[in-house]
This record gives structure tokens, sequence and C-alpha cells, in this order.
């Protein structure tokens, strides 16, 4: 995460927040600050998230995010099946609460507070917390990132470090423009380890713009481009 707000602690103002019951034995004028964050990031590690281009465009063409996070050009762009990825998630963690949202792009200064319930336990406020607090605080990023045209899966109240399967939800593979740079053995390893599992698209910068094209063997077992329409 290169976003500011998920890369610093979190703290937040609160009403009726009982930081001497939390933090029994530590709570005290000097360590309020400091009990603050410590419970904002108890908040911040219930979420986990799971980062995609495309929100509004197709996503595999989208230039900066290549630059910034496909090694320049030189690594793979990953497209998934939504609903079979979230059909495998809710398989394998039945438990676990998600969001799936664009993001919103804003420069609202909003800072969230925390109400907290007094005739609840502690579990019910995370709870709640993690409820009111998932929009302003994972869907929302300032107008400077839009260009990532952002789309999360935003899991909460989460106790452990989730791993999604993806098979069956993988649809297709893209190697950027510049991935041929680590040589062919590798272009060919990547295929041969994908073929009948996805497809699989090398990007061609042409006409000022990305474009796709397919990969498929040929009748000799030889990997040919081809017109990514074909693949399907």
């Amino acid at each position: 995460m290169n976003d500011p707000r998920e890369l610093l602690s979190w703290s937040f103002g609160s009403i009726n927040l009982p930081y001497e019951k939390i933090f029994e034995g530590y709570y005290s004028d000097k360590t309020h600050i400091d009990c603050q964050q410590k419970y904002g990031n108890m908040i911040k590690d219930k979420f986990q998230i799971l980062s995609f281009s495309g929100a509004q465009n197709e996503g595999w063409n989208n230039e900066m995010m290549w630059a910034h996070y496909g090694g320049m050009h030189s690594g793979v762009c990953l497209e998934f099946e939504e609903d079979i990825l979230l059909d495998n998630l809710a398989t394998k963690y039945p438990e676990i609460e998600y969001h799936l949202e664009n993001v919103s792009y804003s420069n609202n200064n909003k800072s969230p507070w925390i109400n907290w319930q007094p005739n609840k336990s502690e579990e019910e406020n995370m709870s709640d917390i993690l409820g009111y607090l998932v929009k302003d605080m994972t869907l929302t990023k300032s107008i400077f990132w839009e260009k990532e045209d952002e789309r999360r899966l935003v899991c909460k109240n989460v106790d452990k470090q989730l791993f999604i399967p993806i098979q069956k939800a993988l649809r297709t593979v893209y190697l950027g423009v510049t991935f041929n740079k680590n040589g062919k053995e590798m272009v060919e390893s990547v295929f041969r380890s994908l073929t009948g599992r996805c497809n699989l698209s090398i990007m061609v910068y042409q006409h000022n713009r990305f474009e796709r094209w397919g990969m498929r063997l040929d009748s000799t077992g030889q990997i040919i481009t081809c017109d990514f329409d074909d693949l399907t």
C-alpha cells in the first residue's frame, strides 16, 4: 500500500471509548495519544484489502498502472472473473464479511469518529466500528489516485491472513510490453504453465495505445500470436 492513509498509523477521536479498560495497566494521561494509535491500528488490522484496477475502464490497458505496479511494463496483469472469485472466497471463508466496490475519489477532509456503546461488548463495538468506517477508511482515496481506477475487495473483522483460491476465477494473464526481455525461455515457461487454465495475452503498443494480442499454439506446437478475440 502506498496511500499515506494506509501507510501510516490510524487514530480517531472518540466518544465513551474506555481506553483505561482496553489498555488496563498501561493507559494514563501520558499514554493517551499512544493508546489512540494502538486502538486505531487494532481497527486497521481487522481489514484486509485486495485491490484491482478497471473499475470504470478495462484495466489491462492502463499505462500508468503498468508503469507503477507492473515492473515498468516487464511484469504481468491478472484478470479475474469477479463472480467466481467471490464464490471462492465465500466457500473457503463463509464467516467473512466483505465489500466489493469501486473506490471513491475525493479531497473531503472528513475525520471519522468512534462512538462506543457502553451496553455492548468490546467485540460487538469493534464489529459496529468496522461497519461504519469501511467506506471512509478503505473505500475512499484522494483525487490524486483517481487514475488508478480502483475497485476493492475489503474483508472486515478478520483475525487471520486470508488466501483466496483463484482457480477457475483467473480469466487472462497479460504479459507486459517488455516482458520478453526476461528471455524467450521465460515466455515459453509462463505460457506452458498456464495453458488450459486461462487465456494468455501479450501487450503491444501501437497507434499510441496499448493493444492485446492472444497467444496460442500452432499445429506444430510452436507459440504464436493471434487476434485476442480468437482465444474465446
